[in-house]
Order: C-alpha cells, then sequence, then structure tokens
C-alpha cells in the first residue's frame, strides 16, 4: 500500500475537487450539510475563491487521484481570527483504513496551528462513530449537541460539536 501524497489545493483543482465532493455527497449525504445540487450550484468563481482563501488539502494516490480532502475557514471577524471550522472531511470508501484521514486532520491542525490560531472548531454526525473516534484522539473535545442541526429527507440528524486547542490550554473531557 503506497502512502498517499498530501497537498494543499490551488484553484487550479477547483473541477477536480468539486467532482470528487459531488460523488461524495451522492454516496454519503449525511456526512455533509451541503446537497449536491448546492454544490454545483456554486458558480466557479467563488469555489475557487473558497479555495484561495480557505485551506483546502487533498490526498492523491500513486495514480493521482483525489481520495480524500479536509477544509478549514479562519474566523472571518476579528474577534474570531484565533479560530477555524474545520470541515468537511471525507475519505472516499475504498481507500478506508489507510490513516487517511488521520493524515488530512493532522496537517489541516498543524497548518492552522502554524498560522498562530490558538483552537478549532467542528460538527459531525453524533452516529459517525468513526469520526469521533478519530477527532478524539487527535484531541478535540466534545462541547455541545445541536439537535435537528439537518434534516435530510425528513430525517432529523444531531451534530456533535468539538474543539481542539493548539496553545496548549487545558480543557474538561468532556465539556458538555
Amino acid at each position: 500500500m503506497t502512502k498517499p501524497i498530501l497537498r494543499r489545493l490551488t484553484p487550479d483543482d477547483s473541477s477536480v475537487l468539486r467532482a470528487f465532493w459531488g460523488e461524495a455527497l451522492r454516496t454519503a449525504p449525511e456526512y455533509f450539510l451541503l446537497t449536491r445540487e448546492e454544490l454545483l450550484a456554486i458558480p466557479e468563481a467563488t469555489f475557487q475563491s473558497g479555495i484561495k482563501n480557505g485551506v483546502y488539502i487533498g490526498a492523491f494516490d500513486k495514480n493521482d487521484e483525489l481520495v480524500g480532502f479536509v477544509v478549514a475557514r479562519r474566523g472571518g471577524v476579528e474577534r474570531l481570527k484565533h479560530t477555524a471550522d474545520i470541515g468537511p472531511l471525507y475519505v472516499a470508501a475504498k481507500s478506508h483504513g489507510q490513516g487517511i484521514g488521520r493524515s488530512l486532520m493532522e496537517t489541516v491542525s498543524e497548518m492552522l496551528k502554524d498560522d498562530g490560531l490558538l483552537q478549532a472548531e467542528l460538527t459531525v454526525d453524533a452516529s459517525n462513530h468513526r469520526a469521533i473516534t478519530l477527532y478524539r484522539a487527535l484531541g478535540f473535545v466534545e462541547f455541545g449537541l445541536r439537535p435537528r442541526s439537518v434534516i435530510i429527507e425528513k430525517t432529523e440528524r444531531t451534530d456533535l460539536m468539538m474543539l481542539c486547542t493548539f496553545d496548549g490550554t487545558p480543557l474538561k473531557k468532556p465539556l458538555l
């Protein structure tokens, strides 16, 4: 098994990312906030701007095929500049069990920390135990639940909200 290559995505990667993300939304819609239709409706210039202004990291296999990605967005207003939101994180099912999700999360967290951020937050579907286990292993701590955060085909989903500090500030576990 060849270790995937991780690299920061650029606006030039937009068509590959959009196609991969769209397929992920088709096969695993419960792990995303956007619908496939909403993703495809984003104008190309807006999508490319998001890639340019955020932290988008892709994982590529030996054939240079995108097999996973993670997105982080720094807080936009002055009082939130110390934090970022991470998500989505997605790894194609065929690439599960290879440590790609962990590598993507470690890479994005390190980039945010190196950029001077103090913490990152994320939300995860409360039934996604695989992802929750990963996030806990990486130091993320639960701090809340968001009932009915999304409704997918009339099914209400609950999100677990998690936080990780980069400056060594201790958090009680769990914060709930």
